[in-house]
């Protein structure tokens, strides 16, 4: 199957790393999207230029660890708008990976992790997802008609415990802290360790398992195999 993660900026990652660890190591291929080339990053000194080919950086080591594919899109940082052109832009890209099965934001209302970018990524993404499916008549790809699968952040403040999947990330660990690693200098002062590992043994407590990043079901296809594995 091809699994597509799309976030509004490097590092948004953080939550289905080991998930996207899981899928490469059983085959799957693998495409993390990000929006913006995260050139507004409060802690990255220098012009925006520069934080950007920095954010590029970062991306080709975490591409290497986590082998997967990743694209960026030109859409401002810190200005996401939702409107149809961007959601049709997004929609091209679904069409040109074709995946089964898509991890995107939530509708995080949390002050940090409800950051503007990261809501209006969740809204594209699920508009995009219709999108891919019509025809355009400009565009260079087939209409993506396959049932895909998506699948959002959990937010245990405020998202209802239901509808849920946990994907077991145990195997996952230590790449994970090498992932921090790779992108500490933008995440800054945020203790991102710490609350990395709280989190998936919080989940991992409710799955039963060590270890555990844990997804809101919005759409389930009803023919591919989308199901993220627990391992």
């Amino acid at each position: 199957m091809n699994l597509l993660a799309i976030f509004a900026h490097p590092d948004d990652e953080l939550g289905c790393a080991g998930t996207l660890l899981n899928h490469v190591q059983r085959g799957d291929q693998v495409h993390l999207l990000f929006l913006t080339k995260g050139e507004n990053s409060s802690f990255l000194g220098g012009t925006a230029e520069d934080r950007a080919k920095k954010r590029k950086a970062h991306t080709e080591k975490i591409e290497e660890l986590l082998g997967v594919k990743v694209h960026f899109m030109d859409f401002p940082d810190s200005r996401v708008e939702v409107n149809v052109d961007g959601a049709y832009a997004i929609a091209e890209k679904i069409k040109e990976m074709q995946p089964h099965g898509i991890i995107t934001w939530n509708l995080p209302e949390r002050y940090g992790s409800g950051h503007p970018d990261h809501r209006a990524c969740s809204r594209l993404v699920y508009d995009a997802m219709h999108y891919a499916r019509y025809r355009k008549e400009d565009s260079p790809h087939k209409p993506w008609r396959e049932q895909m699968s998506l699948f959002q952040y959990h937010d245990p403040a405020h998202d209802p415990w239901k509808d849920l999947v946990y994907v077991d990330v145990t195997e996952q660990v230590e790449k994970i802290y090498k992932f921090i690693e790779i992108y500490q200098e933008a995440y800054g002062t945020w203790p991102v360790r710490k609350f990395k590992e709280s989190m998936m043994k919080f989940y991992g407590r409710v799955a039963n398992v060590e270890y555990a990043e844990a997804f809101k079901v919005v759409m389930r296809a009803f023919k591919a195999p989308t199901n993220l594995p627990l391992k």
